[in-house]
Parts: C-alpha cells; structure tokens; sequence
C-alpha cells in the first residue's frame, strides 16, 4: 500500500496537469517583435519561460541541434514560424506551439528540424528502455543477495558488471539494430545502458544491505518511483513540480535517458556530463559497499 500510494502521489502530481517552469525558448527577431512575444508569453506565465535571443534563424537553428534549446521562434515578414526539435517529444513541441499560438493571437507553424527517427515515432523509446534497464537492476540486486547475502564484493561486483553488460548488449540489439528507435551508435548505446544496469544494481544492493528488510521497498521508492519519474523520458525535466525537478540533475535514469537522447539526436552536447553523473554514483555505491563490508568484518572478531 505504502509503494502504491507514493507511485500514484508522484506520477499524478508530477503528470497530471504539467506546466513549464522556466523552459528554454530561443527567439530570433527584431527587438519590437521579440520583447512583445516575450511579453505576451510572461503575461500568460512569468516564470513559464526562459528566453534566449538569437540573431539569425541559422543561429537558432544550430542552438536547437545542439540541445541549448528545444525551440525558437523565428520572424519571417509578418508571421512567426516555430523551429523545434520533435526529437524532444511531442508533447514538448505541442505545448511550445500552442503557447505560441496564444502569445500572438494566430495560429504558428511548426518546422521540425530534429525529427525523431522513423522507429520512435512518439519519442518514448528512450524511456521504455530506460525505465526497463532500471527495473532489470533493482531485480537482479534484490535476487542476488536473496540467493547470496554473504557473497563477497568482488563476486558480488563481477557478476553485477556481468549483468550490466549483458543489459548493455541487450538493449542495443533491439533498441538500436532491430527496431531502429534508439538512433546513437551500437556501441554508445550499449554502453550507457550498462552503467545505468550497473549503478541500479549497486544502488539498489547499498539500501537493501543499509535498510535490511526495508531495503526492497525503499529501493523500489528511489529508483523505480522517483527515478523514473524524474528521468525526463516522459516530459523534460523543466515540466516537472519544482520539489521534484531537482532530481532530474542527479538520478542515474535522468542521466541516462539524457546521454541516450543527446548521443541519438543533439551532438552528443551533454552525454560527457551525464556518464559523470553515472560513473560517480556507481563509484559512490562501491565505496559504501566496501566501508559496510569493512565495518561487518571488524564486528565479526569483537563478536566472537
């Protein structure tokens, strides 16, 4: 009951009516256009909208392919044409295009010019291998030390960098070579994925051996509930509540699905940051591990 009600508190409060909160919007247009559009955009929702001037439509466009922003509004004549990136989700783009519409009264084209690959029509792929690579690590974590409790770290670490690359091998087969929805290259796929198999793994051990017999649901909390849930594999991070958007910066799935959409569709802009983010956690949950095995060995002499 306890699980239930958390994923229901969570995923309803932070999906069932999303708003921005100062979401990225690149602009390119004379002073008088851009400051009544930016005008009539804070009018609608003053801290709904980050805005980022541009000079040329080139210049916008470039941003967008670099992941800087997930859309510009550029000035042709009298009109405005909404360059996006559909790779960022449709219900980004939509959201993006009916504020548009509202802020100048009249209906704005939309140009794509990061498409999602035919594969992935609806930009979810990310998350759903995400969201399955999570679960396959809380699962794998909670069975080992079920069947194993007292194996030793290095077998317990050989066998979860077995499983992550197993993982890792898995999803770029069907994500990348089978069904063409993950677009990064073979190898960039499997090897996000295998971090993010490895620090679930990791993760999910450090509170199942710190919480004990509470450690299966708070990791099912943690990782499963609020990692998914703040992965941005759903809507970006900026459409979250602001109590939980901060999340998005640190968890392993946000990092993930960050590395895989950059690597795929964005130039890879922020796949470097995200697999530090990945690195340092399983480093932090190896380090924990090895200060609780070092912390039962000392208890095990005294106790005798």
């Amino acid at each position: 009951m306890a699980i239930g009600t958390v994923f229901v508190a969570v995923y309803l409060a932070a999906f069932h009516a999303p708003t921005p909160h100062h979401q990225p919007l690149g602009i390119s247009a004379d002073d008088q256009v851009a400051a009544r559009t930016e005008l009539a955009l804070n009018t609608m929702a003053s801290d709904a909208y980050v805005f980022h001037r541009y000079p040329s439509a080139d210049a916008a466009r470039d941003a967008i392919a670099h992941d800087q922003v997930p859309a510009a509004l550029i000035a042709h004549g009298h009109r405005l044409v909404l360059l996006a990136a559909g790779a960022q989700g449709p219900s980004t783009v939509s959201s993006l295009q009916a504020a548009a519409t509202h802020a100048v009264g009249r209906p704005v084209a939309v140009e794509d010019v990061v498409p999602l690959v035919p594969g992935d029509a609806r930009g979810l792929s990310v998350f759903y291998a995400s969201f399955g690579v999570v679960l396959a690590g809380f699962l794998f974590s909670v069975a080992s030390y079920q069947i194993a409790p007292r194996l030793a770290l290095t077998a317990r670490m050989a066998s979860m960098a077995v499983f992550a690359a197993a993982s890792g091998v898995m999803v770029a087969l069907i994500g990348h070579q089978m069904l063409d929805a993950l677009p990064a290259s073979f190898v960039t796929v499997a090897a996000i994925v295998s971090l993010l198999a490895m620090v679930t793994a990791a993760a999910a051990g450090v509170l199942l051996r710190i919480c004990g017999p509470l450690g299966m649901p708070v990791a099912s909390v943690v990782l499963l509930i609020f990692g998914n849930a703040t992965s941005g594999g759903i809507l970006p991070p900026e459409f979250l509540p602001p109590w939980l958007s901060p999340l998005s910066h640190v968890m392993p799935p946000a990092a993930a699905v960050r590395a895989l959409r950059t690597a795929g569709y964005f130039h890879s802009a922020h796949v470097t940051s995200a697999v530090l983010v990945l690195i340092a956690w399983t480093l932090g949950c190896l380090v924990i591990q090895l200060a609780l095995d070092f912390s039962a060995g000392r208890r095990e002499p005294t106790a005798a």
